[in-house]
């Protein structure tokens, strides 16, 4: 996701789509594509299996009367003593925090955090207020004497961190439990906040030490940050490294190459993370370019890095010129110039990441597909490759497009979802016809949908492993 999951880049997004059913010029524009490269991911998307969603949340509405709400990522927490009763934390950005339970149902609602007060002396004040981009989870995590279960949040709006425990014997199931102390993660002071260059991308994992891995937005670094009880019935954190990843590339022809950016202050950034504990690895999702493996007990070693996955748009040429009236560069691809350096069933932006356990450190990394809304699998264990895709069409409730975060468990979670369950943030979700009729107008809309893991493996022809580990 750029940033803020802009108008800009949803346009974007529809450009790509677009261009996918009509004819295209010999030269795309705003990261389109050639005929022959429209045949090669329409062919793709279109002869891939399907499964469709049994269950969706409750819609959100990126306009006013929906206070801009974009919803984002979800983190699925399995209950230790009825795995019927799990629930389902949802980012919203702006919108705060959405609980549900397995039937789709609201549970709790958290709200952003106020924006910090602006001196009185300033007439505008740009202070940005808390918004919600990632969230995981930890098991087991040792504080107040107790083991206690936490759902971990990054805060892109103030720069930190928020978490939470778990309690499902409460009527509010989450409670905050962070630090008023806990540092800034990227930047300085508030200026250096409003600049947006924040906390993005999150993903945790749990070894010798409970740990976040933390994105910045616009720029290609990742912090390493140790999450520890503070003694005084908080939680907090602080960076044991960081990870600089490149923007420039050097192809196998030995030419040079950098994603094509619409703004000169952004970089290819990551969002899409998850920790593989059994495995020591760490994946990340550089949404320009693809995604990255390391090693999750010495992160910050270069030496272990290993870009194992190339969205297909990786080392095309392409020419970048200002648009005025847009005021952005409108990037056009030369796809007659491709020498085929990328993936072609990752198609950019390379989003949301998961890992399906199969059991003996075995399963599957599946990778938001972003920019022809597959979803992609890769076997777990090296050397990672490529097993099939899928699309998630309309059904019961409508199917799943332009999905950003998303999150599988293997646990058998009982009634319509015994072999596990896979939520996915819907990009473009199709509301009621009553909430758009009321304004008389298409409202742009986001949520959340579920998926049997039952239909998915029957699809794909996988085999399923549904002992769940909560360590």
């Amino acid at each position: 996701m750029k940033t803020f999951k802009s108008n800009k880049m949803r346009r974007t997004n529809l450009i790509r789509i677009a261009l996918l059913l009509a004819s295209a010029s010999s030269i795309g524009v705003a990261h389109g594509t050639d005929n022959t490269a429209k045949s090669t991911i329409e062919n793709i998307a279109s002869s891939v299996p399907s499964v469709t969603p049994s269950i969706e949340t409750r819609s959100h509405y990126k306009d006013a009367m929906g206070n801009f709400t974009d919803v984002d990522d979800p983190a699925i927490w399995v209950s230790p003593t009825d795995k019927s009763k799990s629930l389902v934390v949802t980012t919203l950005k702006k919108g705060g925090i959405d609980v549900y339970n397995l039937q789709g149902e609201l549970v709790q609602f958290i709200a952003p955090a106020p924006a910090p007060a602006c001196e009185s002396s300033i007439a505008k004040c740009e202070n940005k207020a808390g918004r919600f981009n990632n969230a995981d989870i930890i098991y087991n995590f040792d504080f107040n004497g107790n083991k206690v279960d936490l759902v971990v949040v990054s805060d892109r709006g103030l720069d930190k961190m928020a978490i939470y425990t778990i309690n499902e014997n409460l009527t509010q199931v989450l409670q905050n439990v962070t630090a008023q102390t806990a540092p800034l993660i990227f930047t300085e002071n508030q200026h250096e906040i409003n600049e947006s260059n924040t906390a993005y991308g999150l993903a945790t994992a749990k070894t010798d030490k409970a740990m976040a891995f933390v994105s910045q937005n616009s720029e290609t670094r990742v912090a390493q940050l140790e999450i520890f009880d503070n003694g005084n019935g908080t939680i907090s954190y602080k960076n044991i490294a960081n990870l600089d990843f490149p923007e420039k590339f050097t192809l196998p022809d030995n030419s040079s190459w950098t994603p094509c950016s619409d703004d000169d202050g952004e970089h290819p950034h990551f969002e899409g993370m998850v920790a593989d504990v059994e495995n020591n690895a760490l994946f990340l999702a550089q949404e320009d370019v693809g995604i990255w493996k390391v090693k999750l007990s010495e992160p910050n070693n270069a030496k272990h890095w290993q870009l194992l996955a190339k969205v297909k748009d990786y080392g095309i040429p392409y020419t970048r010129t200002w648009d005025d009236a847009e005021q952005e560069y409108i990037c056009q691809l030369n796809h007659k110039e491709d020498k085929g350096f990328g993936n072609e069933n990752l198609i950019a932006d390379a989003e949301g990441l998961t890992l399906y356990d199969g059991g003996n450190g075995k399963g599957y990394l599946l990778a938001s597909s972003q920019g022809n809304n597959t979803i992609a699998l890769f076997n777990r264990t090296t050397p990672h490759q490529y097993i099939n895709s899928f699309t998630v069409g309309d059904g019961i409730v409508d199917g799943v497009s332009e999905t950003d975060g998303m999150m599988v468990v293997n646990a058998n979670l009982g009634e319509g979802f015994s072999q596990g369950v896979l939520i996915m943030q819907d990009g473009d979700n199709q509301p009621p016809k009553s909430s758009a009729a009321k304004l008389g107008v298409q409202r742009e809309s986001t949520n959340f949908k579920y998926v049997s893991w039952q239909e998915v493996a029957k699809a794909l022809n996988l085999p399923v492993n549904t002992h769940f580990n909560r360590n």
